[in-house]
């Protein structure tokens, strides 16, 4: 029996919790691993941690005073201080990430999530 490289076993692992996660709902508008997140846009683990500490700073905006494009730049730009690729995410990835930590990390953010979403369709830039 030949032994996997390294390289090998991580890569079926990642697919495998990936098909885990697509059999349960995972969608970017309604993510279920902030880490398949992390993974998939190549963020590396201090930054994602910077962003958990950072949305917990946001999560005490006054939301309904913005548009939900207004918020999604926020957050944007928050996100884009410590990882400069955030630049090229869709606001359809920043909400991503927006709703995968509010779920999961920062519960008091689960409104502002649930408010984009209500009119994320209608504002987002799906590209």
């Amino acid at each position: 029996m030949c032994e996997l490289e390294l390289e090998d076993q991580l890569r079926l692992l990642k697919d495998g919790l990936t098909e885990l996660a697509t059999e349960i709902g995972d969608t970017q508008i309604s993510p279920k691993s902030l880490s398949l997140l992390c993974l998939d846009f190549e963020v590396p683990v201090d930054i994602r941690d910077s962003w958990i500490l950072e949305f917990r700073k946001l999560s005490d905006i006054e939301y309904e005073k913005y548009s939900s494009k207004e918020i999604i730049s926020i957050f944007r730009n928050k996100m884009q201080e410590r990882f400069d690729p955030v630049k090229y995410f869709s606001d359809l990835t920043v909400f991503s990430f927006i709703r995968a930590i509010s779920k999961h990390l920062v519960e008091e953010l689960y409104p502002l999530s649930c408010y984009l979403l209500g009119d994320f369709s209608f504002t987002a830039d799906l590209n």
